[in-house]
């Protein structure tokens, strides 16, 4: 199958994410949480059939952005997304999605050693990350980067909400266990079940108000 045989709404899809400097199929597909995959498999082999209005919604912000990051020379645009992450409780996922950008200096993510495409923000809610990440942090989540063999910082899905915890994986836990510890005392660290702990991605940077 070529491009001539493809619908026009999928046609049109290839022809933004061509023209588009920091996005690929593969980095709008982490973007809307699936695997890297699901765009190309819309696209060119039918499945599925339509994509959600709320995922084209998210797709259409992030190749369009804001008329003034795309001014800005040598700025990358980072999706910043309207929901918080808790650090306690955990904080509700809020289907507006994603609500406008971070523009941060190319070079800064080059030395970095990180993608665009794999990146988005959120904020953080909750004092169990204190004094590591505290309420009102904004962080940076590479969602490449899932691996917690390293150990490290992620925000996991939980339920319905979003939750940040160090995590640790249990040598020689049958099945594979995960500890999810909390930086600060006043909070409980727990166990769960690899197979069964969805993480988004590894948190790489935060800014946070003086």
């Amino acid at each position: 199958m070529d491009r001539s045989q493809l619908n026009k709404a999928r046609q049109r899809l290839l022809a933004m994410v061509d023209s588009h400097p920091s996005y690929d199929l593969a980095g709008l597909s982490r973007l809307l949480g699936k695997n890297h995959a699901y765009l190309h498999q819309y696209i060119w082999k039918g499945s599925p059939r339509e994509l959600r209005e709320k995922d084209m919604r998210i797709i259409l912000q992030a190749l369009s952005g804001s008329e003034t990051t795309q001014n800005q020379p040598g700025s990358i645009r980072i999706p910043q997304f309207s929901f918080r992450a808790g650090m306690g409780g955990g904080g509700i996922i809020n289907d507006e999605n994603t609500n406008e950008y971070l523009a941060l200096p190319r070079k800064y993510l080059e030395q970095m050693q990180l993608s665009s495409a794999d990146l988005i923000t959120i904020e953080v809610d909750g004092d169990s990350m204190s004094p590591t990440l505290e309420s009102g942090d904004r962080i940076m989540i590479n969602q490449n980067d899932k691996n917690s063999a390293s150990g490290g910082i992620f925000a996991i899905h939980d339920s319905d909400a979003l939750v940040v915890k160090r995590v640790e994986r249990i040598p020689a836990s049958e099945p594979p266990l995960l500890k999810l510890i909390s930086d600060n005392p006043n909070h409980g660290t727990y166990e769960v079940p690899a197979v069964e702990t969805n993480i988004l991605g590894r948190v790489v940077w935060y800014a946070r108000k003086l």
